[in-house]
């Protein structure tokens, strides 16, 4: 049995820890029900140039690729989950133990596949407010982000940009502030979320969170979202990692495990790998190749 899959084993077993203990205390949150229309909000168009855009966010770039294909597996799970859990999914952190696992590229690469085939608003929000990194990706240069907005320097029409992609709109990170947790665990980030789970009720919002073990900012965030997808690099995530830091969001609402830069499969087989389901957990495990932070 390979290291990750003896991580992955005691992630499931720490999860199943988690479902017999008390949850972490949260703010309720409003049921999102697919059929409601959105509500439609002020944003400022920001449309992305895919020739500008990095080469690991495959959606965009390599949309054919073989890379591309296991984003549009790991959609086709989230749909599967909203279903049968009473769409109930709305908001979904992404997040990893550590720096440099995927973390922000999975983020992005979901975000665009799933607003290339559901008719709602998806929102990709970066919340990792020490290292901002999305717009970057994504090749462009916001005015405004998260933080401004959470120091109220912004409104969320400022802040809020239409990427001509389908239904994606992005809320960029902003300029990193002094006071990050502060922020994120603030009232005024609170209200957010919940605004943003009305403004786009029957789509997706993900959350791109700063690492577990590096930050407390996963811990706050996550206590606000109805999912969370934990992140794993196949070459540089250890075991004891991985185990640290699914024990410290054991209270949240863990969708699944992605693993990438996953080098066993043939670079012109479109379809190289299964999700397999793990009924009893309802763990989402799927595998990608992809580089990045």
């Amino acid at each position: 049995m390979s290291r990750i899959e003896r991580a992955m084993e005691k992630a499931a077993r720490i999860r199943g820890s988690a479902e017999r203990s008390p949850a972490v205390d949260s703010p309720a949150a409003p049921v999102i029900h697919r059929d409601q229309p959105c509500f439609e909000c002020e944003c400022i168009e920001a449309v992305i140039d895919r020739a500008l855009a990095d080469k690991h966010i495959v959606t965009l770039t390599e949309p054919q690729s073989p890379a591309a294909e296991q984003y549009r597996k790991l959609r086709a799970r989230i749909l599967k989950a909203a279903e049968t859990k009473d769409d109930s999914i709305n908001t979904i952190m992404i997040t990893s133990s550590d720096k440099k696992e995927g973390k922000t590229i999975t983020a992005i690469n979901l975000a665009v596949a799933m607003a290339k085939v559901i008719n709602y608003p998806v929102v990709l929000v970066d919340a990792d407010l020490r290292n901002p990194f999305v717009h970057k990706y994504l090749g462009i240069e916001p005015e405004y982000g998260l933080s401004d907005y959470l120091t109220g320097r912004a409104s969320l029409s400022d802040i809020l940009l239409r990427t001509g992609i389908g239904e994606l709109m992005l809320l960029p990170g902003g300029f990193p502030p002094e006071n990050p947790a502060e922020l994120l665990s603030s009232e005024r980030m609170k209200n957010l979320v919940n605004e943003l789970k009305i403004r786009h009720r029957g789509g997706y919002v993900i959350f791109d969170s700063s690492p577990v073990l590096l930050t407390s900012d996963p811990l706050s965030l996550g206590s606000l979202m109805d999912g969370v997808l934990f992140i794993i690099h196949a070459a540089l995530t250890s075991e004891k990692s991985a185990s640290q830091a699914i024990s410290l969001i054991k209270g949240c609402n863990i969708l699944g495990i992605v693993f990438n830069e996953v080098q066993n499969y043939p670079a012109k087989d479109p379809y190289p790998y299964n999700f397999p389901e793990d009924k009893d957990a309802g763990r989402i495990a799927g595998k990608t190749k992809t580089q990045g932070a």
